[in-house]
């Protein structure tokens, strides 16, 4: 398989991203209310600037993940981008699910409360919780497995030959002799067994939560939005049968859809539907940060530009020629959304350009676009990144992850939650917030260099003893 070339833009567009969500929020969490919430002229640019960060970071992640799925496809159809993405999905929604957690609610675990709570919890709602956990834990293991015995992974074999071209799917899923196998067996056995484990806090802690708490564990973060985001730009690869043509077609539709329901779903009253539900569709009422509309609209927009760069990066040129057609296009939104404002401004006498207006969504991905622009240019001046940024944008996950819990987990409970610093004393805890992780990238790569988490532990035992 041949190599994908890297479109280093794209890598300083990752650098800008990765810096704009780290400064953000630790200027947001650490700088004096007095200060972030005034009227001055440096922090009415920075408000207006970080409202660009959840698009960058989101048209960068489509981009940059159609980009790379598109590039790493074999002859045969089969594409080992695919096992990454769905690792990579799993893990997102795990970990935005557990940033939003009550952490402190798990002792109650181990109370006599908890104990009558799990004791009165009903019999049905005790196996649909292991079987849904369960089954969840068995797929993943089956998508994840990397061993190469005989009928390993009838999901791998789906995804490698397309859902409509794999007719035989059926068949095997549904083969008495699947469960003769003692891998399948020991899988299925083991995904159980965790089945029933988690379960059991899962079970005392949902009962024991009141329903704010429910909400902010439940509410729709960034991690979400990409994970769905990711998971639809696959399922389009497969059900089209990899056709670049009609993904294009199918993201640039889906993209308007959201689009147009921004509007009219934003401001409604939907907390009468499941709790698990309603945070994904608005967020009135919900608590939720990044509802489907219109974040994962930018989703979308990410994966038509890594359609684009896909075949745009095929031309002599390219490099020098990326810029200006990214200008263009960036332009052209930026047009567009300027038009759409004073249509609305001329049809319904107002702006709601700020509020729930399709304008807003148009502007900032052409501003997203222009910045890309300015970073194709930058990047025929610079030719390289320093190693250390490109191993930091290649982590931008788990940076993500890092410098939440270093807030939120480590540093905000020992200070105090309303003490706040003066502006030279923020800038110093953005620095050594991008100190710790760039430190934090070290320690991946050594476990990533040692064979994982596990290896690693061993290691360290065997070295201790």
């Amino acid at each position: 398989m041949e190599k994908p070339k890297r479109i280093l833009f794209l890598d300083l567009m990752r650098v800008l991203a990765l810096f704009m969500m780290i400064q953000g929020h630790t200027t947001y969490d650490f700088l004096d209310l007095t200060i972030r919430d005034g009227q001055s002229t440096g922090i009415k640019i920075w408000t207006s600037l970080r409202g660009y960060t959840a698009p960058f970071f989101m048209m960068v992640s489509g981009a940059v993940f159609t980009f790379l799925m598109l590039s790493q496809e074999q002859k045969d159809g089969s594409n080992p981008r695919v096992k990454a993405g769905i690792n990579r999905i799993f893990i997102l929604l795990f970990w935005g699910y557990l940033l939003n957690f009550p952490i402190y609610e798990i002792g109650k675990i181990f109370t006599k409360e908890g104990l009558e709570l799990f004791l009165s919890i009903h019999i049905l709602e005790t196996l649909f919780t292991i079987s849904w956990i369960s089954i969840a834990i068995y797929l993943y293991n089956s998508i994840t497995n990397t061993e190469n015995s005989y009928r390993t992974s009838i999901i791998k074999q789906l995804f490698r030959d397309g859902a409509v071209k794999h007719v035989l799917f059926r068949d095997k899923l549904f083969n008495k002799e699947f469960f003769k196998y003692e891998e399948k067996k020991k899988r299925i056995t083991n995904s159980v067994f965790w089945g029933v484990i988690i379960s059991i806090p899962f079970l005392i802690i949902s009962n024991v939560l009141t329903i704010e708490e429910k909400q902010r564990a439940l509410r729709v973060d960034v991690l979400h939005i990409i994970a769905l985001g990711l998971l639809t730009i696959m399922l389009v690869y497969f059900l089209t049968l990899h056709k670049k043509w009609l993904m294009t077609t199918i993201y640039f539709i889906l993209m308007l859809i959201i689009i147009a329901l921004f509007p009219l779903v934003n401001n409604v009253d939907l907390s009468h539907l499941p709790i698990f539900v309603a945070p994904y569709l608005n967020d009135f009422e919900t608590k939720s940060m990044f509802p489907l509309t219109p974040w994962l609209a930018y989703i979308f927009a990410g994966a038509l530009l890594g359609l684009w760069l896909n075949y745009e990066v095929r031309k002599e040129n390219f490099d020098k020629i990326i810029g200006y057609k990214l200008a263009l296009v960036g332009t052209c939104f930026l047009l567009l959304s300027k038009f759409g404002d004073s249509f609305e401004v001329a049809y319904y006498g107002k702006s709601y350009f700020w509020h729930d207006s399709p304008n807003l969504i148009y502007h900032r991905i052409g501003i997203v676009i222009s910045v890309g622009s300015v970073m194709s240019f930058l990047g025929l001046i610079i030719k390289d990144l320093p190693k250390f940024m490109t191993q930091m944008t290649r982590n931008t996950l788990w940076l993500y992850i890092g410098h939440l819990i270093v807030i939120y987990q480590i540093v905000k409970p020992i200070i105090g939650y309303k003490t706040r610093f003066n502006v030279p004393l923020t800038m110093v805890c953005i620095v050594v917030m991008f100190i710790l992780m760039y430190f934090q990238t070290r320690i991946i790569l050594y476990i990533q260099k040692k064979g994982g988490y596990m290896a690693t532990l061993k290691l360290l035992y065997k070295k201790k003893n």
